[in-house]
Formats: structure tokens, C-alpha cells, sequence
């Protein structure tokens, strides 16, 4: 490339561009060439840089910053990047390239300084929003796993260490294989439904109860969803577990009611009409007149036996109302 073509294309660029001299030793410098663009980027004429030396050029509280760092590029012999804040609000992201002469001594550092203020703004944007998600995971109740889709754990909330420290009596590492956490019968079942999102490529949920080692028992309601790419390749799965016990123990209670009702039921559809039908027909069988008094006796001895059963079969419905119920 022509020097002439190479000048127009640095003049041409946005991005701040200067070329320092490395006098003998790798320690001092002298400003070599400046664009345009440095200039108006720093407020400075160009006599006041080229042919100076930074400590003639720079001001006092960051010349021995810049010197450090053109002292370890030209130390390396590589490239350095580095980042700089001004009092402006402004932000850099500069590089430093060495160049070397014909005896691969380093003769020269090109410095090209890129404007990122926005690109900052909206990095630390992304940061902070990146900090809320954590926070607003961190701060569910719900057991919340990251992880490629051989099970790899890439991520893991504070629930799920929490969780993992309760029932395997250590944390989750990240990198660590998931499956290796569960037993036998509990690693088979997550591949199997590992196998059906991959396939169905939906949402797969599992309700299960769990013992912790101390004693406690809670259900889980486990959800794997899918993570997929443009082409609908599964990358990743996100394991929910939402602690059920509440609504479980709940659904149990109703269903011991439920039982309880259907008992009562049974006892006052068949076993109660039968001490009924008794009393009704031996109250029929009662005549004053037409039967010995004996007779009659024997009858009302069993309408006493009726009367009693009838009584117990009514403590029985009582009973499981007041006690299985909680009517």
C-alpha cells in the first residue's frame, strides 16, 4: 500500500490514531504522528504532541500510567488493550501494536483509540439487567437448574444449592454432570424425560415426593423445558422444581374426606335401611289383642336389638364426621 493512501485511510477513520517513536532503552517516547481525530478527541494542536515526550505532553497525574503501558507492550513485543474513563463521561477502548525494524528491534508503537461510550452505556445496561434477572432468580422459592442437554450443570439459583446441600450434603458445582447426583431409579427417569423434550419439544412435568436424609418429606412438581436453537436443535434444559407440599397435603385431606363421605354414604344407603325395614315391619307385627303377650314381647325385644344397631351405625356417622372430616 502507498504511504500516501495509507495517511488518507487514517485521516478518513473516526477513531483516534497516533504513531510513538521507542528511543533506546524501551522506556521513553516521543509522539511520532497524530490524526485529526486524536486531536479533536483530546482538544490538543498538533504542535503541542508531535515531537514531544510523554512527560513534556501528557499531564503529571497520568503520564506515568501511559508510560507503564507502552514500557510493557514494547516488554512483550504484543498487543495491549486497555480501557480509559475521561473527565468528560467519555470512554476509549485503545491498542497498542509494536513494530518492529529489519534487526526485530522495537522501533515504533502505533496506538489506535476507538470511542465505546455508548457501547459502554449499554454494556453496563446489559449488566445491570443481567444483575436483576440473578437477584429475581435468586429470590425464587423455586428450585431453578441450567444445563446442556447432557446434563451439564451450567447454572444453579440459590434454592437449588440450598436444596442440593439438604438432600446430597454439598453444593452443585458448575461443569459437573447432574446425573451423577441421583440415584439409580431418579437418573434413568430424568433421561427418560430428558429423551420426551427432545422429541415433543414441549414442556415435560413430573410430581414426585422426596425424603430428606434428616426425615422431611415435601412433593415437587418438576418441569423441563426446552432450550432451542434457530433450527430447533434442544441446546439446553431448565429444570423448575416448585415446592407442592402444601397443595399435596391438601389434596390428601380431600381425599381422606372424600373416602370419609363415600363410607357415609355406604352406611346410610344399605346398612342403615336394614334396621329400618326391621323396626317397620315389626311394628306391623304388634297386635294388642290378637297376640299372647309373650309374643308381643319377643317382638318388642327385637325392635330394642334394632334400635341399638340402628344407634351404632348413627355414632359411626357422627364419628367419622367429627374426626375425618374436619367438618
Amino acid at each position: 500500500m502507498k504511504p500516501s493512501l495509507f495517511r488518507s485511510l487514517i485521516e478518513l477513520t473516526t477513531d483516534a490514531v497516533f504513531i510513538v517513536r521507542v528511543l533506546p532503552g524501551g522506556e521513553e517516547f516521543v509522539m511520532e504522528y497524530v490524526n485529526d481525530a486524536y486531536l479533536h478527541k483530546f482538544n490538543v494542536t498538533r504542535e503541542s504532541v508531535v515531537g514531544k515526550e510523554f512527560k513534556d505532553m501528557l499531564h503529571t497525574h497520568i503520564v506515568d500510567t501511559i508510560r507503564k503501558r507502552f514500557i510493557e507492550c514494547v516488554r512483550l513485543r504484543s498487543n495491549l488493550s486497555f480501557e480509559e474513563s475521561f473527565e468528560n463521561g467519555t470512554t476509549s477502548l485503545s491498542e497498542l501494536f509494536p513494530i518492529m525494524d529489519a534487526d526485530s528491534a522495537i522501533e515504533y508503537v502505533v496506538g489506535v483509540s476507538k470511542d465505546i461510550t455508548e457501547l459502554k452505556i449499554k454494556r453496563d445496561q446489559i449488566a445491570a439487567s443481567e444483575q436483576t434477572l440473578q437477584s429475581i432468580i435468586n429470590s425464587s422459592d423455586n428450585v431453578l437448574i441450567y444445563m446442556s442437554n447432557d446434563f451439564t450443570i451450567r447454572y444453579a439459583n440459590r434454592r437449588a444449592q440450598e436444596h442440593a446441600r439438604k438432600l446430597f450434603g454439598k453444593s452443585f458445582s458448575i461443569g459437573d454432570k447432574l446425573t451423577d447426583y441421583y440415584p439409580k431409579s431418579e437418573r434413568e427417569l430424568a433421561l427418560k424425560h430428558a429423551l420426551e423434550l427432545k422429541e415433543l419439544k414441549q414442556t415435560i412435568s413430573h410430581e414426585h415426593q422426596l425424603t430428606y436424609p434428616d426425615g422431611e418429606t415435601r412433593w415437587f412438581l418438576r418441569r423441563y423445558y426446552g432450550v432451542f436453537d434457530e433450527k430447533g436443535e434442544l441446546t439446553g434444559i431448565v429444570i423448575a422444581s416448585i415446592n407442592i407440599t402444601n397443595r399435596k397435603e391438601q389434596e390428601l385431606q380431600i381425599q381422606k374426606q372424600a373416602d370419609s363421605l363415600r363410607e357415609i354414604a355406604k352406611i346410610q344407603s344399605h346398612e342403615i335401611r336394614r334396621p329400618v325395614a326391621n323396626i317397620i315391619g315389626l311394628v306391623d307385627l304388634i297386635d294388642l289383642k290378637g297376640k299372647t303377650l309373650e309374643e308381643n314381647e319377643q317382638i318388642l325385644q327385637y325392635l330394642r336389638q334394632s334400635g341399638q344397631e340402628l344407634d351404632g351405625m348413627i355414632s359411626r356417622i357422627v364419628d367419622k364426621t367429627q374426626y375425618d372430616t374436619d367438618f
